[in-house]
């Protein structure tokens, strides 16, 4: 049975519609998306209020099916790029922004489909999502966010938690590094274990780089090198994202190693575009304690940090440190 917060989600395919259209019509109008997700939201969710409602239904059946809307959708969007770079319709400075559109599109509607995916418990959800992130060139996330950061989330073990008076610049060097050199640690320890060699194609890290490089070199060899640049452009933006994300969803909140993960150590945002347009993902407070939980059940919780704006309105505050810091640090504690 659908209900409005179901139909809600669908929102998410705004940026795979604004995609299509702006590669389809070639020109500047292919930075529609990028415009999109940095204008008008951003604005919009100043503007507009928060939506609290913990209105769920038990049947899974309509939000899952939104969510695997997301494989056709990139396909189709990562399709486009790739065609309209290989016919010369999107060229030189069009062609950089239609590349930045598709990233961005990554770093919403694929990677965070993918995150959902690789809590899922079967075996379909994990493979699919696996390959959402190998299209974004991702080869670390499956292996980070499981293993390392559901555990030690607002520690300093974990590498994804920004710290309080941390840049965003600071910290994407930082956590990109980590998580890299972490999961392929993880995955090598894993492959000794199994009589195996650590750094071999049972690494998954090493299999999805490889993978990935792979189709790289095919795509450039079939449909032309700036294609292919165009991709990996468009797989950087998109993993940007990522980490712009990790950035602002538990930055500044610590917790002892040794105690148990809070609903406190996540930041929350309720406005309606972050909500809908990242499947809940700004219900992270809820998701970090009921990791199993899925999107469509996650709830807005009482007594937890609460962001100043969604994410779209947070971007730009997020490049400029000074502005960051005024704007967060009065909602938490400094850490001693």
């Amino acid at each position: 049975m659908l209900s409005p917060r179901h139909l809600s989600y669908l929102f998410a395919y705004v940026p795979t519609l604004l995609c299509l259209l702006g590669f389809g019509w070639g020109g500047y109008w292919a930075a529609m998306n990028v415009v999109f997700v940095v204008v008008f939201l951003g604005l919009a969710e100043w503007l507009l209020p928060q939506s609290r409602s913990n209105v769920e239904q038990a049947d899974p059946s309509i939000p899952n099916l939104i969510l695997w809307l997301s494989l056709p959708a990139t396909l189709l969007v990562l399709g486009s790029l790739l065609g309209a770079a290989s016919s010369s319709s999107l060229q030189g400075w069009q062609l950089v922004l239609g590349a930045l559109s598709a990233g961005f599109h990554g770093g919403t509607v694929s990677i965070v489909s993918a995150h959902e995916l690789i809590h899922r418990s079967d075996k379909k959800s994990v493979g699919a999502g696996n390959f959402l992130l190998l299209l974004q060139g991702n080869p670390y996330f499956f292996v980070d966010h499981l293993r390392v950061h559901h555990r030690y989330v607002g520690t300093r073990r974990d590498h994804a938690t920004a710290r309080y008076g941390e840049s965003f610049y600071a910290f994407l060097y930082r956590s990109l590094v980590g998580q890299v050199t972490e999961a392929f640690q993880i995955e090598a320890e894993a492959a000794r274990k199994n009589g195996c060699l650590p750094y071999g194609f049972h690494n998954y890290l090493v299999r999805q780089s490889l993978l990935f490089i792979i189709l790289l070199a095919i795509c450039g060899w079939v449909l032309g090198w700036m294609a292919a640049a165009a991709w990996l452009l468009s797989a950087f933006t998109s993993n940007v994202l990522l980490e712009y994300t990790n950035y602002l969803e538990h930055y500044g909140l610590v917790r002892p190693d040794n105690a148990r993960i809070a609903y406190r150590t996540s930041w929350q945002s309720d406005t309606w575009f972050s909500r809908f347009l990242l499947y809940d993902l700004s219900r992270h407070s809820d998701h970090h304690v009921n990791g199993a939980r899925p999107y469509h059940c996650l709830r807005s919780i009482d007594d937890v940090p609460v962001l100043p704006g969604g994410y779209a309105a947070l971007l730009i505050p997020a490049l400029l440190p000074p502005i960051w810091f005024r704007l967060l640090h009065p909602r938490i504690p400094v850490p001693s």
